[in-house]
């Protein structure tokens, strides 16, 4: 269960590493603060999530309708920008949200793969420094949260 296969490799996931959650464009960086073997499970904490423009759209449209719908004034500086070079797919703009303050999660870990050290390297120093909590905690757990959804939609099979 410490291993997973990636690439036809196999790595083993360890405590406090950093690993990646990918979907449609967007990566959920975190650490793995425990492994479940039992039910081959990670006690992940994400760190941040970092969306690309064309996924980035649709999701905002569909967080403003939600936070309209329940009273709920969006917040704009919610997150940051990437540079254009970050993001070297298409050269798109890349959003990066940050979730230290967010919710911890228990997920499959044969989902997960080990970040890069190249990929994180411009994205930690970004975050900020968690001391001092925002309000901007509940517009970042909604991003995360629609995250999760749509991952869960199209890997359902495996959960």
């Amino acid at each position: 269960m410490d291993n997973i296969i990636f690439n036809s490799i196999k790595l083993p996931l360890k405590m406090g590493q950093i690993v990646c959650l990918e979907h449609q464009g967007s990566n959920l960086y975190g650490e793995v603060i425990q492994l479940i073997p039992d039910r081959q499970l990670c006690w992940f904490r994400p760190l941040c999530l970092v969306i690309c423009a064309d996924v980035q759209s649709s999701l905002n449209s569909e967080l403003k309708e939600r936070s309209l719908e329940f009273g709920f004034a969006q917040q704009e500086n919610s997150s940051r920008l990437l540079p254009a070079s970050f993001d070297s797919r298409n050269a798109e703009e890349t959003k990066l949200i940050d979730l230290q303050c967010g919710s911890d999660l228990l997920w499959p870990a044969h989902l997960f793969r080990p970040a890069l050290d190249t990929e994180i390297i411009y994205l930690l120093p970004q975050l900020k420094d968690i001391s001092h909590h925002s309000k901007e905690t509940i517009p970042s757990q909604k991003y995360l949260n629609k995250f999760i959804h749509l991952f869960w939609q199209a890997h359902q099979d495996k959960f």
